[in-house]
């Protein structure tokens, strides 16, 4: 019988908080942290629910260097001071060279009071688990989901998936990343992968709030059929709005409606989006 337990914070349903889901994992006198939130007052709630757990946790991992997922490190490491910052040695990388830039467009230009203003060092993990009381926290990855170089845990005990930006739930999806027909067949590798774990719980990386009816491994079928009619609507659009205005229609009042409009935009009408990372990702010709 497994002494681990989770919790999940969700941000919220607008640009600050981007249903972004950030998760606590916690046993009797030790916890783990999966990513920090997007904006400074987000991860200061996160924090809050953390403190009131009672469990003070000595490490957080970070799966991806999308900036909703590690731009409240600064808060993490202000109250738990001692705190490890880790992720797979390519992605913590990344995380690492992408802090000025994320803090320059996010933090100061678009979120300005509430968002980051200091970078925080993610440093690599030595093994592909995390022990937890005793117990294994697995790291999957690198994997590709709405992003290169992702990661996501699966703790086999408790039969849970924290699949981070593999998989929605109730959110549009976002595909902008996703600009090649080899990286969305990967991401569809990925999807498999996650279903034959046969998960009981699948947390995923972003959903409309911590209510656990969103976190049903039905999401990983759902995230599937999304991109797959994506891709439909994409190859018959004649613009970015025709895409938002038909899955919008076939998706109706999903969460985190900015990344249907963005990835519309990007893959479509091939929009220079000056908050895109990294530059290579930037110059890759979307395809269909």
């Amino acid at each position: 019988m497994s002494n681990l337990k989770i919790k999940v914070f969700n941000g919220g349903d607008t640009l600050a908080g981007f249903a972004v889901n950030s998760v606590l994992i916690y046993g009797e006198n030790d916890a783990v942290l999966l990513d920090t939130q997007f904006a400074q007052s987000s991860a200061h709630r996160f924090v809050a629910m953390v403190t009131e757990n009672g469990v003070k946790p000595s490490r957080i991992y970070i799966s991806h260097f999308h900036p909703d997922h590690f731009l409240g490190l600064n808060v993490i490491k202000k109250e738990f001071p001692d705190i490890e910052v880790l992720s797979l040695p390519g992605i913590a990388d990344l995380i690492n060279g992408a802090f000025d830039f994320k803090i320059d467009y996010w933090g100061k230009e678009v979120l300005k009071l509430d968002g980051a203003k200091e970078a925080v060092k993610v440093k690599p993990v030595s093994k592909p688990y995390l022990e937890l009381e005793g117990e294994k926290i697995e790291i999957l990855g690198p994997l590709r989901g709405d992003s290169d170089d992702a990661s996501a845990l699966w703790i086999p005990s408790i039969k849970t998936l924290l699949a981070v930006d593999a998989v929605f739930s109730d959110a549009y999806v976002w595909i902008a990343d996703a600009k090649t027909i080899a990286f969305r067949k990967d991401w569809f590798k990925v999807l498999d992968d996650f279903e034959a774990l046969n998960p009981e719980v699948v947390v995923p990386g972003h959903s409309p709030s911590n209510d656990p009816k969103y976190f049903d491994s039905e999401n990983i079928k759902f995230t599937k059929k999304y991109i797959e009619d994506f891709e439909e609507v994409w190859k018959n659009a004649s613009s970015s709005e025709e895409i938002i205005d038909t899955m919008t229609e076939k998706y109706p009042g999903l969460a985190a409606k900015i990344c249907l409009e963005m990835s519309a935009k990007i893959l479509k009408d091939r929009y220079e989006w000056p908050g895109e990372y990294p530059q290579e990702l930037r110059d890759l010709e979307p395809e269909i």
